[in-house]
């Protein structure tokens, strides 16, 4: 067979996820990475649009008590609070391993809820560690359907696009892209430089090599959070991501094990506080504080940290037209002049 070469430009946003998913040893190569992304393109455009575009949500609304089918399981099986006495729990990973603040593209903790409610029922009664390679796949999966469940709930609803819970879920038509970047950013990997990924810089999983091969376990925070109740997965309530419980652990949290990162977010509301209550204002003082970012780095960044301190409560957004503003809660005032 005769081989074609193409030049073509990518954003750096998709070269880092590529070069991340290659260091990572998922493809030998870009190029195979590429090759493997435009076979998956094909067979998608080979294939009916309608079953493409929807699936199995062309049945209808689908009640989760054990109707959806997912790798390794049903959906409610994958996702319930498992018999936690039966867990087994690892050190976090070492802080020179793992991210001191969490990467702009992390912009949702729902995504992780659900990677570690699946490797909580992964590894009950089974040991310490899952195969990272299993627990991707799987907890992509779970996502996807999950995310698909919730989609539908939410037009429903009317619910706009910054408001939906499903934001960060890979439920979107380019299902290879959506879960590798699910993988990538919610699930995680090993890279040259260390452990990658929003569960790991929260030290809420680790990832090591054992026997040549990677492996991911819960670390006892990873444990508890996973053992919160939570209103999507254990409720189906809709009203919001987190539970106030969730919220309350992940606030605690950040600032006993992610001092930096709990800085950052005060910063913010304190901005906030002072007047700065639009995304121009609060991208300037970004600018000022981080001068050595870009312009992508910071829009990044600041839609991020401000995505995360909505889905914690911390601040109220409000729109009118095309503008957006944002004022601090009373979780948002705690938060900010707390220890």
């Amino acid at each position: 067979m005769a081989l074609i070469r193409y030049i073509i430009d990518l954003p750096g946003e998709t070269a880092d996820e590529i070069n991340r998913l290659v260091f990572s040893g998922k493809y030998r190569s870009v190029q195979d990475f590429v090759l493997a992304a435009a076979s998956n393109q094909l067979h998608l455009e080979n294939q009916n649009p309608l079953e493409v575009l929807v699936g199995a949500s062309l049945a209808g609304p689908t009640q989760r008590s054990g109707s959806v089918d997912v790798q390794g399981g049903k959906l409610e099986y994958q996702l319930l609070a498992p018999d936690f006495g039966k867990v087994q729990t690892i050190a976090p990973p070492d802080p020179s391993q793992v991210a001191s603040e969490l990467y702009g593209l992390w912009n949702k903790f729902f995504p992780i809820k659900i990677t570690v409610r699946v490797l909580a029922n992964m590894i009950k009664g089974d040991g310490e560690f899952a195969p990272l390679d299993s627990v991707q796949e799987r907890a992509a999966d779970v996502a996807r359907r999950l995310g698909k469940e919730i989609v539908r709930k939410e037009k429903d609803l009317g619910r706009k696009r910054g408001d939906m819970i499903s934001t960060a879920l890979p439920w979107k038509r380019d299902e290879f892209k959506a879960k590798a970047r699910f993988k990538t950013h919610f699930v995680g990997y090993l890279s040259k430089n260390g452990i990658e990924g929003a569960p790991a810089a929260l030290r809420l999983v680790n990832i090591v090599k054992k026997d040549g091969a990677s492996m991911i376990g819960l670390t006892a925070a990873g444990l508890s959070f996973a053992e919160l109740t939570n209103p999507v997965i254990d409720k189906e309530d809709y009203s919001g991501s987190l539970s106030q419980p969730e919220k309350q652990f992940l606030t605690t949290h950040l600032k006993v094990e992610l001092s930096k990162e709990a800085n950052l977010m005060k910063s913010i509301l304190q901005w906030i506080r002072e007047g700065a209550k639009n995304p121009t204002a609060i991208h300037l003082k970004l600018h000022q504080a981080m001068p050595k970012l870009n312009e992508t780095e910071l829009v990044t960044l600041r839609s991020g940290l401000l995505s995360r301190l909505d889905e914690l409560n911390l601040i109220t957004r409000t729109r009118q037209g095309l503008s957006v503003s944002y004022d601090l809660t009373e979780e948002g005032e705690e938060f900010l002049k707390g220890d």
